[in-house]
């Protein structure tokens, strides 16, 4: 239990309970005071007495402003230093378990960082779920245990929460430049289960998330905003991590919610992310698809973009079958029928390589069609045509695929189509 003594408007120290008094007493005599950061007090006693002094006791401490606390970690790993390493700062106290220079574990009083908002976070964990591990563990160590106990995470899973625990407070530490640290020489059973995490591998990716982030927030401003799919210009070969993340992207959904559905830190799905605005699949937006103040031309933009997306996404999982080829065949047969409902749309739409059809000429069909005066009408039409397309291509999908993956590819485009209706 920590020990606390008040320090009043006159500069009087007062005690808050016997076991500081009596501290206090023990140490009775002159210090000299040292010039110090506001949140740290220092004091040595002059003349110096020496003495034994018993464990715990503070062994290092020190101002954030002072240097790079990254050389102080740096220190520690390379001394093979054993105890608590506790910053606070702005946003609240965080602490590192270190055993031999080695991280052992993380804690932290901040928004965000702690286990079962991150289990929430990293979407393996309801928030409802949270509330009922709290009430069921024995303080905040306990949680892991109530989490696997209840059946609300799984074993493996838990083990991916701290780890990504340990590397979220270790970002934060990292990029602290004002409070005050302190090394503690004691064991800390109280933070749950114990990892083993290589200090200078944390040291490492925590610079270089540092570096990277202040690259990706060109074109994925934070995990706040709002993403969009475009049209690339120059079709890619995604790798399955850039797909996963494509088919989340619906103009509705934020990144901290992209990221949570696939089970990636921020910092993970930002790259990937990243990556993709950089080869034209999507773009950030302060707003999300649809909001109010988008005019006609912007709405049915985003239409049409949006239904490119879902009917390439649709094609790279026939494609992952093996049905490329006879599926695009019954597609041109399809936009070739002067008998379909939408053929006033399809005229001279054939669809490209990667499965997607040209969204621009699609509208520009229906505006020649002059279906109506009305923009909310011309919407409509283009929105039910793009419709009926991909309607055609679950279909035609449901041929070719194993049932999971048919169930899981017609329920990702349904949330996403579900998005695009409010813009008719």
């Amino acid at each position: 239990m920590p020990l606390h003594v008040d320090i009043d408007a006159h500069g009087r120290i007062v005690p808050q309970d016997d076991q500081a008094r009596r501290l206090l007493a023990d140490r009775a005599g002159r210090f000299e005071l040292l010039p110090s950061a506001p949140d740290l007090l220092l004091g040595r006693r002059t003349p110096a007495a020496g003495g034994a002094s018993q464990r715990p006791r503070c062994v290092l401490a020190g101002d954030l402003a002072a240097f790079p606390i990254a050389d102080f970690i740096a220190f520690v790993h390379q001394s093979r230093l054993s105890g608590l390493l506790r910053v606070a700062a702005a946003g609240g106290d965080r602490t590192v378990v270190f055993r031999e220079g080695e991280v052992r574990g993380a804690h932290s009083q901040a928004a965000g960082e702690r286990l079962g908002e991150i289990a929430v976070r990293l979407g393996y964990l309801r928030p409802a779920g949270l509330e009922q591990a709290l009430r069921a563990a024995a303080g905040p160590a306990g949680l892991g245990k109530a989490l696997v106990d209840g059946g609300l995470v799984s074993a493996p899973d838990l083990w991916k929460c701290l780890h990504e625990q340990v590397a979220a407070v270790f970002h934060a530490i990292l990029l602290s430049r004002e409070g005050v640290f302190t090394l503690l020489d004691e064991e800390a059973p109280e933070l749950g289960t114990p990892l083993s995490v290589n200090t200078q591998s944390l040291l490492m990716d925590g610079i270089r998330r540092i570096d990277e982030l202040s690259l990706f927030r060109a074109r994925i401003p934070g995990p706040e905003a709002f993403l969009r799919r475009r049209e690339p210009k120059v079709p890619i070969t995604l790798q399955p991590v850039e797909r996963e993340l494509l088919g989340l992207v619906d103009g509705r959904r934020t990144v901290a919610e992209v990221a949570q559905r696939a089970h990636l830190s921020p910092f993970d799905a930002t790259k990937v992310l990243y990556h993709l605005a950089e080869a034209g699949y999507l773009e950030a937006s302060a707003q999300p698809l649809g909001a109010r103040g988008q005019s006609p031309d912007e709405r049915a933009g985003a239409i049409g973009e949006g239904m490119a997306g879902i009917l390439r996404e649709v094609a790279v999982a026939v494609e992952a079958a093996g049905g490329r080829e006879p599926f695009l065949a019954a597609v041109r047969a399809f936009l070739a029928d002067p008998a379909g409902r939408f053929a006033f749309a399809w005229t001279g739409i054939a669809p490209a390589r990667d499965g997607a059809v040209d969204p621009a000429a699609v509208r520009a069909n229906v505006e020649a069609a002059r279906v109506s005066d009305d923009d909310g009408d011309r919407l409509t039409v283009l929105f039910d045509a793009l419709h009926e397309l991909v309607l055609f291509y679950l279909f035609q999908s449901g041929e070719l695929l194993a049932r999971a993956e048919d169930e899981r590819l017609g329920r990702e485009v349904k949330e996403r189509f579900e998005a695009l209706a409010e813009l008719r």
